[in-house]
């Protein structure tokens, strides 16, 4: 029976209206739709009236390809999941039912205006009833929504799963037959048609830009596809007689591509170059990093007098892939992106492929500029819809509840504390149809709304709600969220969670599946029996694994197989699988939304979230993903969706000169050439093009700001009488001073406390019972916290905040509070000091157990305080310690001079009497309001000009700079005789310098020849290049092995210290920063390593991973490979250099090429 919903979408097809489903649900709609006649006019009205975008929006499922159609594929409607009873006729080409059979897409996923694709939580849907009740058909116009699409979901242009219209060999053979052919204009449908499944809409236009001839760059989410468009920009390219280089930004990455493209074109045709494995160098499709195709340009450049060919020619190359351009904005290593891209011949095509940011124009139109023309293709688009969750545990129970609301435009109704309302809007929004007309009327009218209860989830303490971890890995499995990647910024932490989730009992794999498991462990222990993680084996064959920088190489590779093949269930890792590697999971975990950086925990950036979420939802697996937010101890939901809603950030440029940069440039250009390809970086663009713009924006904000000081002036005056007002900014003025007084003093006090705490716990000794005031505020010391202080600490080398000239620094002290917390904590913190002999804590074990604690937490798990102290948790050993510190009661304030004191009192009564002069007057309700308004005003024109003076400050930085940078290096290298003064040619130093790459490669050149050098035998020249190297890839202070460096290692690193001495006084006048440290404490191991040393044997007694150790050792073999090639060095140099590189390029360092 046709009921009035059902008129309604016959009166669509006249005038087009918004529908809201009833409560009819789905299946008297499929009914009600089961009429061709009917069916065809709803379709092609609702087509006719709306953008994709709308449609999306909307949940329509737009036309599915089928190849029955005369003259081109077209497509019959199939919005919905029930068939049709009728055959339909194409709407595209009208032709007749005849072959036609509408084979509708699976049941939609229930969506909301802002948020299209999301598929509900289980907690929104707990039956398909009441799923069909809720479905929307909204008109939405574009940009209505202010939440990020490329975070909140995606819809698939057809539907979430994946069509394959042929097989793979048919595509290969298409492939072949398209490159064999030689035809150099080949068309978007015939090279579509090699692939499996249809294209979708972006990858088109970004494949049919590429065969106009301009180059692309494609901007598009974690998994949209990114990868289809190079491969379908390849067949082009290679049907020409042209090669292909595909660079990426890391050498897992392009082995993980090399597999790809080989599967893709066969193996004859794709190589491999990443430094430490060359394959098929000649091949048609080449794959590196970025820093190889950067150092073969600069060779090009060079050879570019001569005529001879040689095998770094760039002549034949027709196209270049930049995969994941954005890293154009990571510190350290933009700029090599940047110098590919204003190197790079005008011949080659590019194909730039970025993640989402903010800012894709300008990337675009800097291509343009530098290279030639550059089509921008952007598009929120994502084949999986991703839904997001929040996990927490309440009264004993694990529960997943939706983060945002069914629209995307605010967080769930579960969040914000109102789910326990009896009645709510959005559920009435989906079924207000269904009630009766007097209940509608007093909907209509009502005003009261009901108070907004406290979320459910925060009425219990923040650490009792966290999740136990077997409870939710069983609530992801219950609800067939698995696979899954948990994310865990700590290493230790990942390998704590595996085996945790396996002891636990957290067995989720079948019996087949741990045989095969088990046969990948075996066969990878023949191999290379030093990759296996014994103790992570058994949580293995569960289905659980752990990923990270401390793994070796083999036992990454092995866990990334083993979750390709969906053998495993839940992978434990750190951020570092988010980039790039192929490993799509159903589900992702994020664990903490703040991460440690240089110098403080801070939040997670939208694209670093993004990043890791992105990897939720397999194309033609699933048909959504998720996203799993855990509840910590630190955070709430709302710090996620704060997140979430900031958007993509901007991509800046991190160009920066370097050494090797300056020699390579002036070996092939003039000073000015120089200048010029500085002024070309992308820096340099968003500065100089963007000048004005940013200009009249500052402009904008230092006007605007003057009206709101105008406009603070005269609100109060229309409020208030002149008089009181300006009796009451005196009484503010004077409150603000007798503040700033009393801050004064309270710091002197602080500083004479903190002294009067040094001397006395030297007297005392340690352990010994302090008071801490970890706030540094306390004056009173009315609340202090007892601790156990347990050992004095030297001041960390990389303070945030060093002292003065002339100022000693603070003396730092290792802690134990009573409630079992590690605290690190300075002499200003210490407020109190227990007298007594009880305060002494005396048992030989005590100091052990909490330094011993100490140790074991990793740096990244110390939480930073306001008060500039850190703190972490203790153990179940600290615990008992802690529980025999005495109150903070019993703790005895230390004193400060009388005369200080009695100044302090008499001060915070000053302040107290002001405080309370200024209270009464603005107790006054008109001045209350005045004083609101003027204070928001004043707020906004100092963030205002806070904003201009930041940019004007930027601008002027920006445009110099650089420049500037690039001279003063150019003075360290004539000052250091690696340029002639005046021609700046390379002198012999320069020459090596020019070969070598790192990050201070004139130190590595003075190492490499100096005459302390020469003499040494392989092993030993591979040590002092480790030493010179361990800063840069090891940053633990804490470091222990076995072996130590040999005398003739020590001697020469003492040998180099004048070099090192002079080459920093140079860098130091010309304020130049680049490393020069030195680090012999893993000189020993490398030194082994290179002997012959087993890796067994190099990591007894070693505190380090065994990935740590791993990637200093590849690091040291790049640099033994540079000076193999380098003709600068002396022969004895490069020999010694050769045979170090082989002796030390072995498993488990050697590359896992297959």
């Amino acid at each position: 029976m046709v009921n009035t919903f059902h008129k309604q979408v016959i009166h669509a097809v006249l005038q087009p209206v918004m529908l809201r489903a009833p409560s009819c649900g789905l299946r008297e709609l499929h009914r009600g739709l089961s009429s061709p006649t009917l069916f065809y006019a709803y379709h092609t009205r609702l087509c006719a009236n709306r953008s994709m975008q709308q449609l999306r929006a909307s949940n329509h499922q737009p036309l599915q390809p089928i190849n029955h159609c005369k003259g081109a594929r077209h497509a019959t409607a199939a919005p919905f999941s029930k068939a049709v009873t009728s055959p339909l006729p194409c709407l595209a080409c009208r032709a007749g039912p005849a072959g036609h059979t509408a084979s509708l897409p699976a049941e939609p996923a229930i969506n909301g205006p802002g948020l299209s694709g999301i598929a509900l939580s289980d907690s929104e849907a707990s039956d398909e009833d009441e799923a069909d009740s809720a479905v929307q058909v909204a008109d939405l116009s574009d940009g209505q929504t202010n939440v990020d699409e490329a975070v909140t979901g995606y819809i698939l242009e057809g539907s979430a799963e994946t069509v394959l219209v042929k097989s793979k060999e048919e595509a290969h053979e298409q492939i072949e037959a398209l490159i064999l052919s030689a035809n150099s204009d080949l068309t978007l449908g015939e090279i579509e048609d090699t692939f499996q499944f249809p294209l979708d809409r972006f990858q088109k236009e970004a494949v049919q830009m590429f065969l106009a001839g301009s180059s692309v760059l494609v901007c598009a989410p974690t998994g949209a596809g990114k990868t289809a468009i190079a491969e379908a920009a390849a067949v082009a390219v290679l049907a020409r007689g042209q090669r292909v280089i595909y660079t990426t930004p890391l050498k897992a990455l392009s082995n993980q591509k090399l597999f790809e493209m080989r599967e893709r074109f066969g193996t004859d045709r794709v190589g491999l170059s990443t430094g430490d494995a060359s394959i098929q160098t000649d091949s048609a499709i080449m794959v590196m990093t970025t820093e190889i195709l950067r150092n073969i340009m600069y060779r090009t450049e060079e050879q570019a007098e001569d005529s001879s060919t040689n095998r770094d020619s760039l002549a034949d190359v027709g196209m270049v892939v930049l995969d994941e351009v954005h890293y154009l904005g990571n510190e350290g290593r933009g700029t090599v992106w940047e110098e590919i891209i204003i190197n790079c011949p005008s011949h080659i095509q590019m194909l730039a492929m970025s993640a989402t940011v903010a800012n894709p124009d300008d990337l675009g139109s800097w291509i343009t500029k530098v290279h030639g023309q550059c089509q921008t293709v952007m598009t929120r688009f994502r084949p999986v819809p991703l839904t997001w969750h929040y996990c927490h545990t309440l009264e004993g129970r694990t529960h997943l509840v939706p983060l945002l609301n069914s629209k995307g435009t605010n967080m769930s109704a579960q969040m914000l504390g109102d789910s326990e309302q009896p009645q709510q809007d959005e559920d009435r929004e989906g079924s207000w149809l269904g009630t009766n007309r007097a209940e509608r009327r007093r909907r209509r009218f009502r005003r009261e709304e009901p108070a907004p209860l406290k979320p459910s989830y925060q009425r219990e303490q923040r650490w009792r709600r966290i999740p136990p971890l077997h409870e939710t890995i069983e609530a992801l499995r219950e609800r067939d969220y698995l696979p899954a990647i948990w994310f865990i910024f700590s290493r230790a932490g990942c390998d704590k969670s595996a085996k945790q989730a396996h002891t636990s009992g957290a067995g989720l794999t079948t019996p087949e599946e741990q045989a095969a498991i088990m046969d990948m462990v075996t066969a990878l222990k023949a191999e290379q029996p030093e990759a296996v993680k014994e103790a992570l084996v058994a949580p293995l064959l569960a289905g659980l694994a752990s990923h990270h920088a401390g793994c070796l190489p083999a036992w990454k590779a092995l866990v990334e197989r083993c979750f390709q093949q969906g053998l495993l269930k839940v992978v434990f890792a750190t951020e570092t699988l988010a980039a790039g590697i192929n490993m799509p999971a159903r589900t992702t975990v994020i664990s903490t939304l703040s991460r440690r950086r240089d110098t403080a925990h801070s939040a997670l950036l939208h694209n670093e979230l993004l990043q890791m979420a992105g990897r939720a939802g397999r194309r033609g697996f699933d048909t959504a993903g998720h996203c799993v937010i855990l509840q910590n101890g630190y955070e709430e939901g709302q710090v996620a969706w704060d997140i979430i809603r900031k958007g993509p950030e901007r991509l800046q440029s991190q160009f920066a000169a370097g050494y090797g940069m300056v020699l390579n440039l002036l070996y092939t250009r003039s000073l000015q050439e120089a200048k010029a390809f500085i002024d070309r970086s992308f820096n340099s663009y968003l500065s100089g093009e963007g000048r004005e713009k940013k200009l009249a924006d500052i402009d904008r904000c230092e006007q605007q700001a003057a009206q709101f000081v105008q406009q603070a002036t005269a609100v109060p005056l229309g409020l208030v009488d002149e008089a009181a007002w300006r009796e009451f900014q005196k009484l503010k003025e004077q409150l603000e001073q007798d503040k700033r007084d009393m801050a004064a003093l309270t710091t002197a006090f602080v500083e004479h406390r903190a002294e009067t705490a040094t001397d006395t716990l030297e007297k005392c000794g340690l352990p010994w019972v302090v008071g801490l005031d970890l706030t540094t505020t306390d004056t009173d010391m009315l609340n202090l916290a007892s601790a156990l202080a347990v050992k004095r600490l030297d001041p960390p080398t990389d303070m945030e905040e060093p002292p003065t000239p002339g100022e000693a620094p603070p003396t730092y002290y290792l802690c134990l509070m009573a409630d079992n917390r590690l605290v690190l904590a300075t002499s200003k913190h210490i407020a109190g000091v227990l007298e007594g002999p009880v305060a002494r804590l005396a048992q030989p074990e005590v100091s052990h157990r909490v330094e011993q604690a100490a140790q074991g937490i990793a740096w990244e798990d110390w939480v930073p305080l306001q008060g500039g102290a850190q703190y972490a948790q203790g153990t179940a050993l600290t615990a008992i310690v802690a529980a025999r510190v005495p109150p903070g009661a019993a703790v005895s304030p230390l004193a400060g001079p009388p005369e200080l004191e009695d100044t302090l009192d008499a001060q915070r009564e000053r302040v107290r009497a002001a405080k309370k002069a200024y209270k009464g007057l603005r107790a006054r309700k008109d001045m209350n309001i005045a004083s609101r308004q003027h204070s928001q005003l004043l707020q906004q024109a100092e963030d205002l000009q806070k904003r201009a003076s930041k940019q004007r400050e930027r601008l002027d930085l920006s445009l110099s700079s650089t420049w500037r940078s690039f001279q003063d290096l150019v003075a360290c290298l004539v000052a250091c005789n690696a340029l002639q003064p005046e021609s700046l040619s390379a002198l012999p130093l320069g020459h090596v310098a020019r070969q070598i790459h790192g990050e201070n490669e004139l130190w590595l050149a003075m190492v490499l020849t100096h005459p302390a050098v020469q003499s040494l035998t392989p092993p030993q020249l591979a040590g002092v290049l480790g030493a010179i190297l361990t800063s840069e890839n090891i940053s633990k202070p804490q470091v222990w092995v076995a072996y130590e460096p040999t005398a003739e290692v020590v001697d020469a690193v003492q040998a180099l210290e004048p070099e090192r001495e002079r080459l920093y006084k140079v860098q130091v006048q010309h304020g130049v920063q680049s490393p020069l440290a030195i680090d012999l404490r893993l000189a020993g191991v490398i030194e082994a390593w290179a002997a012959g040393s087993s890796w067994s044997d190099i990591m007894k007694d070693s505190s380090l991973d065994d990935g740590d150790i791993a990637r200093l050792l590849s690091r040291t073999v790049d640099l033994l490979r540079h000076a193999r090639f380098c003709d600068g060095l002396l022969v004895n140099t490069q020999i010694a250099a050769r045979k170090a590189m082989k002796a030390m390029n072995r498993n488990p360092i050697a590359d896992l090429i297959q």
